[in-house]
Parts: C-alpha cells; structure tokens; sequence
C-alpha cells in the first residue's frame, strides 16, 4: 500500500533521505544542542512521512507546507471578521461611491469592488504558497555552484541570503533565509522562469496599488478635516476658495507626515494594516450600518458612536501591545470585536436619548433602502437643502 505507485515510492525516498541525512549529521557531532533536537525532529517527522500509508498526494505535499501558527480557532474567526467589516468600512473607498449618480448604481459599484477585493484576498495566500513550492523545487538539492541566476541578481538587494550551513555544498531548505517578504512578491516571476518584463509588471502594479490607495487616504484624510471639522465646526461661512486653499494645505501636512512615519521603515506593516481594518470597522461600520437601516439614527448618535468604538479598539490595541491587557487572548490585529458592539450600542442609546433627524433626513434613508428607478438624492450630506434629481 506505501510503495503502490512510483509517484509515491518516489515520495517515501525522498523523506527517508531526509531522515538519513538528519541522523548521519546527528552522528557526526560537533553541533549546539538546539541544532541537534531540531535535527531530531526534522528525522522523526520525515521517518513517519516515509512509512505512514497515507495517499501519494498528501504524501508529498506535507514536504512543502508547514504547521499553520498557534493562533487558536478564536483569533482566526476574528480576524476574518474584522477583515470583512473592515473593508465595508474603508474611507477611501467609501468615497468612491459618491461618485455614482444615483443608489442603484452605487451598489452595482460595490459589488464590483468587493469582487475585486475578493480576488486579491483570495489569491494572495496562494501566491505565497506557489511561490515556496517554486523554491523548494529549484533550489532545495542544488549545488551552491550551480544557483540559478535569479538568486544572484536578487540576493545582493538584501531580501533573502542562501546560507550552507551543513557545509556540504547542497542547498536545504533551512539554508534559504527570507529576510523581507517583498522578495516573494518581486521575484516570484522569475523563480517561476517567467521573463524579466514580468516582474517589471507586478512592481508596476504593486506602485499603482499603493499610489492609488495613498492618494484615496490622503484626499479622504484632508477633505475631513477641511470640510467636516474647518468647514461644519470651525467657519461654517468659509469660501469655497478658503476650504480648498485649506484642503490643499492639510494634504501636504498629511503627506509629510505620512513620508516621515515611513522613514522608520516599520517591521510591523502587516500588523499595522490589520490595525487599520480594525480602526475602520469599529469607527465606520456601526455608523454606516445604523444610519441606512435604522432611520432613528442621528448625527448625535453616531458622532459618539465612532468616537467610542474607535477609543475601545485603540485602548486594547495599545494596552495589548504595550501593556498587559488581555481580553479572552484575543490578538491586536483583531481588536474591533470589541469596538464594534460598542459602537452599535453607543449609537442606538444615544440616538433615542436625543431628537429624532428631520423628516426629509429619514426619506433620505429610506430612499437609499429602496431607491426608484433612475432617482438619487442631490445636496448637502448633512441634511441641508436635500432634493430629488430624476436622470
């Protein structure tokens, strides 16, 4: 049953070399403890492998995966959580739905986007996936002599280094270190033998990417303080000329300050992107959610809602990572579980406290629950001068 086909013989001599080569290195001596008991389970794992009577396929793609991290069912669920309210959340694509000249169209717009949101979260970690079973089959076995010339184009920029530890000349896998994981995401095409103007075209990518959504945050970013603090709070008889002059000056303060954050080269961009979804979903959710589909939301209510899930998320975002705070073992990256009922709560007891929004303010609402054919509302977002434009 282990040996029934040659893909699976195959399969088992390559994990009984592994184990041999583990176990001959054990004997030789002269290594840390920590190498030696790491040597030991690298040989107990590949002798089961090589004598379990599992399928020829599981058999061989346990070579190339590894166990996933000890995040715990509750961590995961909650992280795809946030994820998904946080990107109902996001301010600058939010924005872009303004753009749409009436209700229908817009939710033809987010499907569209959310379509393609899906595919880059969908594809991104097999991506990674691909791209180490690429490195595996072309560089794991391989003379340090003979190294394909993507590595030595790639490893003078500092993102991975081919260390031979063993000293036999062979490339193992724990001599490929990855130091930054851009690389996968840059080198990727010509690892697959793809040409070089491939891996032109995913920077390429990749920079629209981010100048893209750069320029949607720091528009977004600007045109709130301008326009809903200056604009609403400050000088509600400013100029158009005035809030636009402000709203250029605050871009470049925003940008400037972006760009010298960015400086510190942060090791923690992930984290700090989950974060951002986080921020997002326990801010924005909860107010958008509460004022398309509960027309006794007010401006009130969901001003102290974003303010309140926006301090519980960051309070346990900090704590969290600074301090000793710990709810439930619950992670950082998935700190708007705790944001998120609190701004709903917040919102629906502040708005019966106060005074319910203006007739036209509620139409407006229901108006975008059921809109009719070819109909949007034109004017002030804030319920001031609100109409009815039929295209």
């Amino acid at each position: 049953e282990i040996t029934r086909d040659a893909k699976e013989k195959e399969t088992r001599a390559l994990w009984k070399k592994d184990a041999d080569e583990a176990n001959a290195k054990i004997k030789a001596g002269g290594l840390d403890e920590a190498t030696v008991e790491k040597l030991k389970a690298t040989a107990k794992l590949a002798t089961q492998q090589a004598t379990a009577p599992a399928a020829s396929d599981d058999a061989k793609i346990g070579r190339y995966l590894t166990v996933p991290s000890g995040t715990g069912m509750w961590n995961f669920l909650a992280l795809t959580f946030c994820l998904m309210v946080g990107t109902a959340g996001l301010p600058h694509i939010l924005t872009r739905y303004y753009t749409t000249p009436s209700v229908k169209q817009a939710r033809t717009s987010v499907a569209w986007s959310l379509f393609f949101i899906f595919l880059l979260y969908f594809t991104a970690p097999a991506y990674a996936a691909f791209a180490r079973f690429a490195i595996y089959v072309k560089l794991v076995g391989t003379q340090i002599a003979e190294l394909p010339r993507w590595v030595t184009l790639w490893q003078p920029a500092g993102l991975f280094e081919v260390i031979d530890k063993a000293g036999d000349g062979v490339v193992q896998w724990a001599d490929f270190v990855v130091k930054s994981t851009d690389f996968v995401v840059l080198s990727m095409p010509e690892v697959a033998g793809l040409p070089f103007v491939i891996t032109g075209l995913v920077m390429a990518g990749g920079l629209a990417a981010a100048l893209s959504t750069a320029d949607g945050l720091l528009l977004t970013i600007a045109n709130a303080f301008s326009h809903d603090l200056y604009y609403n709070v400050i000088d509600p008889k400013a100029s158009l000329t005035k809030r636009l002059t402000i709203t250029k000056i605050l871009l470049v303060i925003t940008a400037l300050v972006a760009a010298w954050v960015a400086t510190f080269r942060v090791a923690i961009i992930v984290e700090l992107v989950a974060w951002a979804f986080s921020l997002a979903a326990a801010s924005f959710f909860p107010a958008l959610v509460m004022g398309i589909w509960w027309k006794r939301a007010n401006r009130t209510g969901a001003c102290i809602g974003m303010v309140a899930g926006l301090a519980i998320t960051a309070y346990y975002m900090i704590g969290s990572r600074f301090y000793d705070v710990s709810w439930f073992g619950t992670q950082t990256i998935a700190s708007a579980v705790f944001g998120l009922p609190v701004g709903f709560i917040t919102i629906w007891i502040v708005s019966l406290l106060t005074e319910a929004p203006p007739k036209d303010v509620q139409d407006l609402v229901a108006s975008v629950r059921y809109p009719k054919s070819g109909q949007a509302y034109t004017g002030d977002p804030l319920g001031r001068d609100i109409g009815v434009a039929t295209h």
